[in-house]
């Protein structure tokens, strides 16, 4: 059984504690004026964290004491005989040297408004004509506001129609170099790279413009078959005057043409495949607001300046020769085979592959036309149709 801490022990205890008590209040106390009681409650509980612990710990060696130290024995007087011990109530004696415990201060009471405050005065209905006010009124309290000034409606219209401070101002359309602004333009979109080419005719012929980022396209590679695939289509497209949306859901877009002659002669559905502003897609091309911006003001002046339509052509990947074999048949960087649903569209993609070589070696977009199963370039027959906008 182990043995119980000895007397002086205790005591050494007990006084160090509260030396430490001690300390600790005086260095709080030097801090400065005393607080109010509010503060000094919330600043004693965060300086002495350990306040409670000591005094805990300060009322248990106490107790200890108390039941370790013999009661007196003494037989008491024969008057009382009868009537019951009173408990004795004198503390041990080397309990006169430490200091009293501190009683514990209430919390303060937040003082709340009472519950019948006399309500503000009510608005008067009629804020254009306010009559002067009269005695009466301003003895009871209920003299009418001021008028409210409303601003022009030319005024509000221009700024609700002024862009958000957070948001980056728009890319401006704009003549670089011996770019002229309406000339004629041609589009070409490359889904695996997440590019988006916008080439410009220079002096007779087509000059790449500008290369933009992807920011969201939806699906895999190979083309859209039916609605609601939520794939993005391949092939070759036109955009008239007609496909294009200036109040789109999405800022700009423009349509560009899904389903063309070629999807309808091989039973392909869907609509509404756009390339658009934000960066969300459920089958379109999103290029954010700030991108559409620009590419939609060049799409609109070459229109404006004469072009009939433009041609916009979509690949799955850039059509080199490395390309479409590692593609289609595979390489050593996909184990020297291609994905399943990939070889299906090896015929489809070496088709596209004609027009997009045609364009890389004459430098202007090649007309196509719908022939059953493929597409043509050039001259056609007369079963053949030509790949036209609206």
């Amino acid at each position: 059984m182990p043995s119980k801490p000895s007397r002086p022990f205790l005591l050494a205890t007990a006084l160090a504690l509260s030396l430490v008590e001690i300390g600790v209040f005086v260095a709080f106390a030097s801090r400065g004026p005393a607080r109010p009681a509010e503060a000094r409650v919330v600043a004693e509980r965060h300086a002495n964290p350990f306040g409670a612990l000591v005094q805990n710990l300060r009322g248990a060696i106490i107790e200890t004491a108390r039941l370790e130290e013999p009661a007196p024995i003494e037989e008491p007087p024969p008057a009382i005989a009868a009537a019951p011990a009173a408990p004795d109530a004198r503390p041990p004696s080397f309990l006169a040297a430490l200091p009293p415990l501190r009683p514990s201060e209430p919390e303060p009471v937040l003082a709340l408004p009472p519950v019948d405050a006399p309500l503000p005065p009510a608005r008067p209905r009629n804020l254009a004509a306010v009559e002067p006010v009269t005695a009466a009124e301003t003895q009871a309290g209920t003299i009418p506001l001021p008028p409210v000034a409303v601003s022009p409606p030319t005024q509000a219209l221009a700024l609700a129609a002024a862009p958000p401070a957070n948001e980056p101002p728009p890319l401006m359309s704009r003549d670089d170099g011996n770019f002229r602004m309406g000339s004629a333009v041609y589009v070409r979109i490359f889904k695996k790279e997440g590019e988006l080419e916008l080439w410009r005719r220079q002096s007779g012929h087509f000059t790449l413009y500008r290369t933009y980022p992807i920011c969201k396209w939806s699906g895999h590679l190979g083309p859209k078959l039916k609605s609601g695939d939520y794939q993005s289509p391949e092939g070759f497209y036109s955009v008239s005057a007609r496909q294009l949306n200036p109040n789109s859901h999405y800022h700009r877009a423009f349509d560009v043409g899904f389903p063309n002659a070629y999807d309808k002669q091989n039973g392909r559905t869907g609509g509404a495949l756009m390339v658009h502003g934000a960066c969300k897609s459920v089958g379109c091309f999103a290029m954010t607001d700030r991108v559409i911006e620009e590419i939609y003001g060049l799409v609109e002046a070459a229109l404006r300046g004469g072009q009939h339509e433009v041609p916009v052509h979509i690949f799955p990947f850039r059509m080199t020769d490395v390309a479409l074999a590692k593609e289609t048949q595979g390489d050593w960087t996909n184990l020297w085979s291609a994905p399943p649903e990939h070889q299906q569209w090896s015929g489809f993609w070496q088709n596209l592959k004609e027009g997009y070589d045609l364009f890389e070696q004459t430098g202007e977009p090649p007309t196509a036309y719908a022939c059953g199963s493929r597409y043509a370039f050039g001259a056609a027959g007369g079963s053949c149709r030509r790949i036209a906008g609206w």
